[in-house]
């Protein structure tokens, strides 16, 4: 059990707020589960601020029912709160709660800390959308993470978009694939043609899933699916490498977020098109036990 600073603190309550999905999860003191739920995005870049209030509130409602807050030591980190505006008022949000202690940063913060610990190395986060972030001697570099008008490829938006841009341009007889088309049909459950509207309403995330789609024809052994995954993954390499140079001596470079899930695709793609050795580690721990361990680190210093 942590010897917490603030000797009420009694639970940690993580949140991990990326742009597909947002993850609460609540334990005790020995970081044993208590509660964990999943909802809808939080971030406020896309969706608003007023609309992340509202996931957070009911997030925060439901993992901690019957808890007391002033019990709670909780760490939210959250896409879009890199913008210090947007971190100061999900910061004033969270002080309406009443938590016995409470932070707040970025989901980069929880990757990080899954990822890397407190030691250096590069943590490269592919989700809805891809950064990478080198860490020496607490020093933190950036590449990428400038979103979907600016980053093009390594995404799960950028496969997704590609994915559908294939299917429609199998069924208006720009070329394309057949298997992509029929793939992407299937995940939509009516034709293609009839969801134009439907795909446009949900936004970045639903166009972010048909990278499953994607993943489906490759290992089908679809041509274009490959050529769109080499493509992709090339940006990632460059992405990489680019994060990399900031490192000295062993060059630790961890990958995570929902894309690497597909490691055993992705991976031997992306090494091909790195120009020097790396130690490549695909982690497919949840990004919110780093927002966990973030709000045990904050109790030991309330």
């Amino acid at each position: 059990m942590s010897d917490c600073g603030n000797k009420n603190i009694k639970y940690f309550l993580g949140i991990d707020g990326g742009g597909s999905k947002t993850e609460f999860l609540l334990t005790d003191t020995a970081k044993k589960e208590i509660r964990r739920i999943v909802l809808g995005s939080s971030n406020p870049v896309n969706m608003g601020i007023d609309n992340a209030f509202s996931v957070l509130k009911k997030g925060i409602e439901e993992v901690c029912d019957g808890i007391n807050l002033g019990e709670v030591s909780a760490f939210a980190g959250i896409a879009g709160s890199m913008n210090s505006e947007n971190k100061n008022q999900i910061n004033n949000f969270l002080s309406q709660f009443g938590f016995g202690f409470y932070n707040n940063g970025s989901d980069v913060e929880n990757a990080l800390e899954t990822a890397l610990g407190t030691s250096d190395g590069v943590a490269v986060i592919m989700g809805t959308g891809i950064v990478a972030f080198s860490r020496v001697d607490t020093e933190l570099h950036r590449v990428g993470g400038w979103g979907y008008l600016i980053d093009k490829g390594g995404s799960g938006f950028a496969l997704g978009s590609a994915a559908l841009n294939s299917a429609f341009s199998f069924f208006d007889g720009r070329g394309g694939s057949e298997l992509i088309f029929t793939l992407a049909e299937k995940k939509l459950g009516k034709p293609l043609n009839d969801s134009i509207a439907y795909i446009y309403s949900r936004g970045l995330t639903f166009v972010a899933s048909f990278a499953s789609v994607l993943f489906e024809a490759y290992k089908k052994g679809d041509s274009e699916a490959a050529k769109i995954l080499e493509q992709n993954l090339e940006e990632t390499a460059r992405i990489i490498s680019s994060a990399a140079k900031h490192l000295n001596g062993d060059k630790k470079i961890v990958l995570c977020g929902g894309l690497c899930n597909q490691a055993e695709i992705i991976e031997p793609i992306i090494k091909k098109h790195l120009n020097e050795e790396y130690n490549l580690i695909f982690s497919t721990e949840p990004m919110v036990n780093g927002a966990i361990s973030l709000a045990e680190r904050g109790a030991e210093y309330a």
